[in-house]
């Protein structure tokens, strides 16, 4: 037992272990990109918040600079470990930024973090540059930042780590934007695992000695580095996970990795590896070489992953087996591994024994003491599988000496809290877009003093509390939802089997204490990773339930929450976000839900209630017409609930710049009737019957204007209609209809209103570095004797500027559809499907039925998986059936150019502030909009369209289809768009 003595003397090294830590960052990026890396991602939370009871003190410290002064001045004051530059595909030309930084400063390593998925041509052009070390993708997950920090420190450490038996898992690939997913995925899984060790440790000194002591991660983008890193850590090899194609001899080898497991079983023997490829042909000659795989391509590719690390590298639960195979029982924890070693038959016992399963069990959680113990087991050196018994009893029970005295961790619940106003986190990992944008202008209306500052009008946030993405994770994991969800279309019977899963307990007991402080009905929106990213919106993808809140139980009141926040993860995996996904060229496995919780902005009129104005501004306006500019951007108002700007239906818009501008209408009765007739509140009375569901629309209900005059809401933001004179005044006080047209605040100045949308669209342009769009409701209190509230609700980057070339008019070529109101930039081709109304049947009463139509044919296309051009009347995507088509985002996913056509009947005006046209223009989709056919500079030729070959027909719908592509070209800085003959 001589060996087991030294052990001792061995491991007291351990705490030279992670000698290189990164505790100072500097983040060169927009103000933006840093907060929403450092106080989204929480990076000391994110890092450290499993073991915060151990209060770990080398948490990271981001410095934020945006310029190379700023840069040299912060590397000149701190002593700054890693530089972490974000950027675009425009600004990956020169590197000369990073090159002056690695010049002035060569020994800090230089990562280059972006937001684009990057072409092999550019991924050749950063490696073939010494300034930067690393890159990585940015998809919205705030995890990366902490993979990346922690990938820098293993490469620096491993060397002297290892010698200390610190194991090393090995991955392989050379796309950064895959090993920018897997990264997070391995390193979650790891530290979930020391989680359970640091939470038994005695001291905070041991605990720290166990987070130094998890598994190191090496990446290797090319077989020669990949063999460099076997052949140094073959002794401690735990496993590897291998791309199949990657750089060999400086050139990419398709076969790759299946040769670099022929190489590594010779070195090193039993070692779990695994090929990952697109390619399904891969999959067999894995098996030949008794090697794992996972296709890429498959929709449960980070499930599929973390699955097999817990099943191969003894993350996971240790699972009993005879040797043939067959099941006994299966340990989650030590204790469960000890009771049982008691009763386990004694060829399981000797078979996982003899074959180290002990020992790399305990190896993976950094139990190097008890591993080296159990790796000594030899049958030799026993008299009897009883003796073994004995030994492994009594060296666990040598374990369980030194972790009896575990920390328990304390749930500090919210009832400690004061909630007025406040944005408090639910659980750990990511906030999500929405709740990123809330905290960070919250933060911004803090430092620029707005709260107090116009007068009559108070500036916040209402009462937030965001279930964090962690929770998504673990709901889904507990209640084994993901080969479910993916396995399944029918949205209906997704949230069936979402509304019967149990949330984590944690997380009930939030909510109970939740609803036991705010009375006011609650929106439950969506605040995914992906969600207001700069890339991609995802603006109204996925649902948002409103409770009412309202019923004297407070049971019901909870059931009601909690089915709403499951609502909204199942809507994960619905068809929208999966067609948007697909259109986008993302996996909609990256997608983690964080639940954004907010106290409804309002007032209660009877059994409804609603504000009195609610808003959509944004800083670039693609409509202007004179004298407006697109950079004055535009405003959206509304009576009641948002719901009416977001789904395109009759509001008010107008210029910032121009707010006494009228609007484009013929005369007064014109501006009646097509100003906003209806509004939406919520129902307060029903709230005992409400049944959430799919369909989150059950608690909205849509009242007349004339309500709205009975609740004396109109005040600030009314007028009346005289039709004895056919015209129109500005205020509510005569006899007459009642239109919505806000000139009490707008002309008169009733409220500050447009003072603080400038002010926060500025900041947020200054903040983001880019467009933005902002959603706010006012509070007009019924007590005129409080004061106004101003709430701001979400922010989010517009996607403008992409307009990079100039398109010319094809001389060669004549249009059939020309368009002086067009969005996008550049040209679609390989197009040769349209999806087109047909002129002669097209009615309003129909649209319903068109929209299914349209669905019908782009299921068509999707099957086949071709792209289309859409062609309708009226607003599409609008839920007012009279004001356009109302089709959803899954009923035209194949669609890449869309076409609104006017007709005599209808004429709104496009849908700018709406969740359609913000993905749509955000997904680079062309926009054409047809406002008068008998314009020569706006045009659509019918008669040549209808002559096109039809593959497929409906009752109203064509599906047009022709060998030669129908050629797009859209000049974005111009707004004109062709579709050529």
């Amino acid at each position: 037992m001589k060996r087991f003595f030294d052990l001792k003397t061995r491991f007291s090294s351990v705490h030279d272990l992670m000698k290189f830590r990164i505790t100072e960052i500097l983040l060169v990026s927009t103000a933006y990109d840093g907060f929403v890396l450092e106080e989204d991602g929480q990076l000391a939370e994110q890092i450290y918040n499993q073991f915060s009871d151990l209060s770990i003190p080398f948490i990271p410290r981001i410095h934020s600079v945006t310029s190379l002064d700023e840069a040299l001045e912060a590397l000149a004051t701190w002593n700054i470990h890693l530089i972490i530059t974000m950027s675009r595909i425009s600004d990956m030309t020169s590197f000369s930024f990073e090159k002056s930084l690695k010049d002035a400063y060569p020994q800090i390593p230089i990562v280059m973090l972006s937001y684009d998925r990057l072409t092999a041509e550019m991924i050749a052009q950063i490696r073939s540059t010494t300034c930067i070390s690393r890159v990585f993708y940015w998809s919205g997950d705030s995890k990366i930042l902490f993979a990346i920090i922690k990938c820098i420190e293993d490469e620096h450490n491993v060397v002297a780590d290892s010698k200390q038996g610190v194991q090393v898992i090995l991955l392989v690939d050379d796309s950064p934007s895959y090993y920018s997913q897997i990264l997070p995925a391995i390193y979650t899984e790891i530290l979930t695992q020391t989680r359970y060790l640091v939470s038994h440790a005695m001291n905070r000194s041991h605990g720290l000695l166990r987070v130094r002591l998890r598994p190191k991660i090496l990446l290797a983008e090319t077989y020669e580095e990949a063999m460099a890193i076997i052949t140094l850590y073959r002794h401690n090899l735990l496993g590897v996970i291998s791309d199949v194609k990657f750089p060999r001899d400086g050139r990419i080898n398709p076969a790759a990795g299946l040769e670099l497991v022929q190489t590594v079983e010779k070195i090193v023997t039993n070692v779990p590896f695994l090929l990952q490829s697109e390619d399904r042909v891969n999959a067999v000659k894995a098996k030949e070489y008794q090697a794992h795989f996972i296709d890429k391509n498959s929709p449960n590719l980070l499930h599929d992953l973390r699955t097999f690390v817990l099943e191969n590298y003894g993350f996971g639960s240790f699972v009993f087996t005879y040797p043939d195979g067959r099941g006994i029982a299966k340990a989650n924890d030590i204790t469960d591994l000890e009771r049982i070693i008691k009763d386990l038959p004694d060829e399981s016992l000797y078979y996982h024994a003899a074959n180290n399963h002990f020992s790399r069990w305990f190896r993976a959680r950094t139990e190097f003491e008890v591993a080296e113990k159990l790796r000594y087991i030899d049958a030799l050196d026993f008299s009897s599988v009883a003796d073994i018994r004995t030994y492994m009893l009594k060296v666990l029970k040598s374990y369980f000496q030194k972790y009896q005295a575990g920390v328990i961790l304390d749930f500090e619940g919210l009832s400690k809290k004061d909630i007025e106003n406040a944005f408090i986190k639910l659980g750990s990992g990511s906030l999500g877009g929405k709740a990123r944008g809330i905290a960070f202008i919250n933060s911004l209306i803090s430092q620029a003093q707005l709260t107090e500052k116009y007068e009559d009008l108070q500036v916040r946030i209402p009462s937030s509390f965001v279930i964090c993405s962690d929770v998504f994770e673990q709901f889904l994991e507990s209640n084994q939802l993901y080969d479910f969800a993916a396995g399944t279309s029918d949205e209906e019977f997704i949230a069936h089997k979402f509304l019967q899963s149990e949330l984590p307990a944690a997380i009930q007991k939030n909510l109970e204490v939740l609803i036991q402080h705010i009375h006011r009905p609650l929106a439950v929106r969506s605040s995914s990773i992906l969600e207001d990213s700069r890339v991609l919106p995802f603006a109204g993808i996925y649902k948002t339930y409103v409770v009412p809140n309202s019923h004297s139980d407070p049971a019901v009141r909870y059931k009601q929450l909690s089915n709403a926040v499951k609502l909204v993860f199942a809507s994960v995996f619905y068809a929208s976000p999966r067609q948007y996904a697909q259109n986008a060229d993302i996996r909609i496995e990256e997608e983690k839900m964080a639940v954004l919780i907010q106290e409804l902005v309002g007032e209660r009129y009877g059994d409804s209630y609603y504000p009195a104005i609610s808003g959509v501004a944004q800083s670039y306006n693609f409509y202007p017409y004179y004298p407006m500019k697109p950079e004055e951007g535009t405003v959206s108002l509304a009576l009641g609930l948002g719901k009416s700007i977001v789904e395109g239906e009759r509001v008010y818009r107008f210029s910032p710049a121009h707010p006494k501008l009228n609007p484009m209408y013929a005369g007064p009765r014109d501006y009646l009737e097509n100003s906003q007739n209806m509004f939406y509140a919520i129902n307060l009375g029903a709230s005992a019957n409400i049944n959430l569901c799919a369909d989150d629309n059950c608690t909205y209900e849509r009242l007349s204007i004339s309500r709205a005059e009975t609740d004396n809401t109109l005040e600030y933001i009314g007028s009346t209609y005289s039709s004895e004179n056919d015209c129109i005044y500005d205020n509510v006080n005569r006899p007459g209809p009642k239109l919505v047209t806000f000139s009490p605040i707008l002309k008169y100045n009733r409220l500050p209103l447009l003072n603080i949308i400038k002010d926060l669209l500025r900041l947020g342009k200054q903040s983001f570095g880019a467009e933005v769009e902002i959603e706010f409701a006012v509070n007009i209190p019924q007590d005129r004797e409080k004061p106004k509230e101003f709430y701001f609700l979400q922010i989010r980057p517009m996607v403008v500027g992409r307009e990079a070339l100039e398109i010319q008019a094809d001389d060669f070529r004549e249009p059939f559809c020309v368009s002086r109101h067009a969005i996008g930039n550049g040209f679609f081709q390989n197009i040769h499907d349209i999806i087109a109304v047909h002129p002669d049947k097209f009615a309003m009463r129909h649209s319903v039925q068109i929209a299914r139509e349209i669905g019908e044919l782009n299921s068509v296309l999707a099957k086949e998986r071709r792209r289309s051009i859409l062609i309708s009347f009226g607003r599409v995507g609008t839920s007012d059936p009279w004001l356009g088509v109302p089709v959803s985002w899954s009923q035209m996913s194949q669609a890449h150019v869309i076409v609104e056509v006017d007709t005599k009947e209808i004429h709104p005006e496009p849908s700018l502030g709406s969740h359609f046209f913000h993905n749509l223009t955000s997904t680079n989709m062309g926009y054409f909009h047809i406002p008068d056919n008998s314009q020569p500079n706006n045009s659509l030729d019918w008669q040549w369209l209808l002559r096109q070959p039809v593959a497929e027909q409906t009752e109203h719908v064509l599906l047009i289809r022709r060998e030669e592509p129908f050629r797009v070209r859209i000049d974005g800085r111009k707004f004109q768009g062709y579709i050529y003959k």
